[in-house]
């Protein structure tokens, strides 16, 4: 009788993560299935779901590299800059990640939502996204609720990019998304030096 294959678990989980990132890169969020992961790495769909409770937390796994890049990329920003510049920055960030990786970042936001509560860590690096977008705007005016107007340029912003990521703003508009989130920010800093927001 042949004996079980041996496995090195956490580099086959690894190995699994980064393969599903590159199916999703490759061919979105519909390319990323057992089989096709099991394929990648070189064994077989059971082993895929004894490494992960099933194809939604591969996901996860993936969204939580996601999540961390883009961190990073924010975090490489320096700060003390014009606080208009630091929000271009910030906002010109996170238009490339998605311009460069758009079936990944749809796997970020438009995956299946099976339960309605997300990991701890997932909302907790949303939480994070928002505090270092609020940053600028508090350098520009400390008595403005900052946290909330982060809130509101990044749905803004993240509503460009989604329909980047689809390949739907442009019928909607010409304008490509760096130009509409440079406004936005324009519009936003208007608003906080006129004492509207």
């Amino acid at each position: 009788m042949a004996r079980p294959r041996q496995y090195d678990y956490e580099a086959l989980r690894s190995a699994s993560i980064e393969a599903a990132r590159q199916l999703l890169e490759e061919g979105g969020p519909t390319a990323l299935t057992a089989r096709a992961l099991a394929q990648a790495v070189g064994t077989t769909p059971g082993t895929i779901y004894n490494l992960f409770d099933g194809m939604n937390a591969v996901l996860l796994e993936v969204n939580r590299m996601g999540f961390i890049d883009l961190a990073r990329a924010v975090d490489a920003i320096p700060p003390g800059q014009d606080s208009r510049e630091w929000l271009v920055a910030m906002a010109d960030t996170y238009v490339d990640f998605v311009v460069e990786r758009p079936e990944v970042w749809r796997g970020l936001f438009e995956g299946p939502r099976v339960t309605d509560q997300f990991p701890a860590w997932y909302t907790g690096m949303i939480e994070a996204l928002i505090d270092r977008v609020a940053l600028p705007i508090r350098a520009l005016e400390p008595r403005t609720d900052a946290r909330l107007l982060a809130e509101e340029l990044l749905v803004s912003v993240h509503g460009v990019v989604s329909l980047s990521a689809s390949s739907r703003l442009d019928l909607l508009t010409r304008q490509e998304p760096h130009q509409l989130a440079h406004r936005m920010i324009d519009r936003l800093i208007a608003s906080i030096k006129s004492g509207a927001a």
